[in-house]
């Protein structure tokens, strides 16, 4: 009798080895597919006319975007609406936002301006910037109704001459191509080119850089 029962408790510890094992093969199985999937934002070339115009700063620097704690997190915002702001659980940022939206818009302002030099903000240069280009969001998702948003401020000033700032608001929509993540990110990459564009005018309407002749001038006599 004794035989049985000593088989039947090897039998049980077994199977319950197996379902422990199994069991802990199902919970990796399940924390590497929890992993989100990684996007970034993109260049995209203008629309406009690009022109040469004598009066734009040879070196720009694109500022760090001003971005609030609600948008700058790994995980995309989905949804910004006037009353509540939503996450997508599975997708993320491939690196924080802000940084990003200044590399790609330091990236779509160098296309639009040939033969000047753009860098984004902490980038290693040793040139110094002869103008900035500042950026404040406070919206960068989509609505409830599924229209991609970008608001905020744009700013735009040469180095050293701060009182005379050409700033404009920010208020761009899009309508994305398709219900996914992907029509998201691409639609806030146009935006963000179009954001290059209105950058790009205003740099070109800048006014005149001072005068930096030294020069003793001459002494005149009444």
């Amino acid at each position: 009798m004794q035989r049985p029962i000593r088989h039947f408790i090897h039998s049980a510890r077994h199977h319950m080895a197996v379902g422990v094992t199994t069991a802990g093969l199902l919970a990796l199985g399940g924390c590497g597919s929890s992993d989100p999937t990684l996007y970034s934002l993109a260049p995209v070339a203008t629309t406009q006319p690009v022109m040469a115009v004598a009066t734009v700063p040879d070196v720009i620097e694109v500022r760090t975007p001003g971005i609030p704690p609600s948008l700058d997190r790994q995980n995309i915002v989905g949804v910004q609406d006037d009353y509540s702001l939503s996450t997508l659980p599975a997708a993320a940022w491939s690196e924080p936002l802000a940084p990003m939206v200044g590399h790609v818009l330091a990236a779509d302002l160098q296309q639009r301006l040939p033969g000047r030099t753009v860098f984004a903000q902490n980038d290693a240069t040793s040139v110094p910037a002869q103008a900035f280009v500042e950026v404040e969001i406070s919206r960068f998702a989509r609505d409830s109704a599924g229209l991609v948003h970008l608001t905020g401020s744009l700013s735009v000033h040469r180095a050293g001459d701060a009182a005379q700032v050409l700033s404009v608001p920010l208020a761009l929509t899009a309508s994305p191509t398709g219900a996914g993540t992907r029509a998201m990110v691409a639609a806030l990459s146009q935006l963000t080119g179009q954001v290059a564009d209105m950058a790009t005018e205003r740099l070109q309407a800048l006014p005149p850089a001072p005068s930096t002749d030294t020069r003793p001038q001459p002494h005149r006599s009444r």
